[in-house]
């Protein structure tokens, strides 16, 4: 467990410059209608990022709660960079923040159905109660 709960810094801090990342270059670039779909593959990975560092700093919370912390926290974060541009339409600013939940949600689904060594490398390991880190179906 000790070393799960330190495990959890380097995945934060993985998931947080890459918000950054996304969130700098949302405001530098133009939004077009055609690259809604990078930016739901940046925070595909951000919600990679973020889901190991949540599992791996709250392990008794297990799969049924890292994955909806997930989609919350991916949600206000997204909303936050998106929304804060005001160059853009209203309807392309939602049709990107949508993507984004898209890329998000596609990572939270995914999660509940890869192999257990896999899953067990993701979420750090072992549980502090002993059971797998295999999400539960």
């Amino acid at each position: 467990m000790l070393q799960n709960k330190a495990a959890w810094w380097p995945w934060t801090l993985a998931a947080l410059l890459c918000y950054l990342v996304v969130a700098v270059f949302g405001r530098l670039y133009p939004l077009v209608l055609g690259s809604l779909w990078w930016g739901a593959s940046a925070y595909a990975l951000w919600a990679a990022l973020a889901l190991g560092a949540i599992a791996r700093r709250w392990p008794k919370w297990t799969a049924y709660g890292w994955r909806p912390a997930t989609i919350l926290l991916g949600a206000l974060l997204s909303a936050l960079a998106i929304f804060v541009r005001n160059d853009a339409p209203s309807r392309l600013l939602i049709d990107s923040w949508m993507t984004a939940l898209i890329g998000i949600a596609v990572v939270t689904i995914i999660a509940r159905f890869v192999p257990a060594a896999l899953a067990r490398r993701w979420f750090g390991g072992e549980s502090s109660h002993g059971h797998s880190a295999h999400p539960p179906r």
